[in-house]
Order: C-alpha cells, then sequence, then structure tokens
C-alpha cells in the first residue's frame, strides 16, 4: 500500500497527517518538557521539531496499523533544506536531527518500508493547519480509535 505522509512542527507542538487513498488520519501532539528525556528532546526550533513529528509520524503510523511492513511511504517534506538532509541521509551539526534520522532510518530498515522523498509547496502540507489551536477539534491526540 502507498502514503502520503505530511508533517511540521513548531517549538511547542508537531503534527503529521497520514493519506491513503482518500483516507487522511491527521494527530498532533505537544512537545513535552525537556528534563522528561534527560534534555535529550528541548526542542529548540522548527526544523528540530520537524524531523520529531516524521519519526513519531511513522512510528506512529506503523503502531496503529495504517503503515505496514513493505509498504510506500511518500515523505511530503515542505522545505528544500529538509528534503536534501532526508533526500542524502546526510549528518547535520544537530544532535536531535542526527538523532532522528538514525531512528527514522532504523523503523525503515527493520519494517521494509520504501520511503520515497518529495518536495511540497508548504501551503500544501496538510499537518501544518493541525499546528494551530483553531483546528483542535479536527485532529486526534492519542491513538485510541485506531487500535
Amino acid at each position: 500500500m502507498e502514503h502520503e505522509l505530511f508533517f511540521d512542527g513548531t517549538v511547542k507542538k508537531y503534527s503529521w497527517s497520514i493519506k491513503t487513498s482518500d483516507e487522511i488520519v491527521n494527530q498532533s501532539r505537544v512537545h513535552p518538557p525537556s528534563y522528561l528525556s534527560g534534555g535529550k528532546l528541548d526542542v529548540q526550533n522548527e526544523k528540530e521539531s520537524k524531523f520529531i513529528a516524521l519519526h513519531v509520524g511513522i512510528y506512529w503510523g506503523l503502531g496503529v496499523f495504517i503503515i505496514k511492513d513493505y509498504d510506500i511511504v511518500n515523505v511530503m517534506c515542505d522545505s528544500n533544506e529538509t528534503y536534501e538532509i532526508l533526500y542524502n541521509n546526510t549528518s547535520t551539526d544537530n544532535q536531535i536531527i542526527n538523532d532522528k534520522i538514525h531512528f527514522i532510518n532504523q523503523l525503515t530498515d527493520h519494517r521494509n518500508l520504501k520511503i520515497v522523498y518529495k518536495i511540497i509547496k508548504p501551503e500544501n502540507n496538510l499537518a501544518t493547519k493541525y499546528l494551530s489551536t483553531e483546528n483542535e477539534e479536527f485532529v486526534g491526540k492519542n491513538s485510541r480509535d485506531f487500535v
């Protein structure tokens, strides 16, 4: 099966949307305080948040069985910088981003996912609207409805 995974984030919150055929599932989460991760996830900027959203989106999609082994996941990047880092699998000077890339690679290798990175315009990112409070009622914040 083929999916499109949209993701976005701010220093406070992150979101992802998984589109499969005509169905779209939207989720958002608030970043936990850094002390809960031993200071490892002290989100400083939107770029870090986006990589966290991508990692969690893939992990969550697998966990609720939307994404399954051997599926194709089109990762919809709304910035050239994000696309280049992911497509070229390059290391950065940011430990959070490097860790997220490592975990994404680990998940996709372990579950035999085919990852295709695509560039989209920011206004076409389905996950962005779930970062604002006005769309809170239209986005899931847990996994109970899926498992």
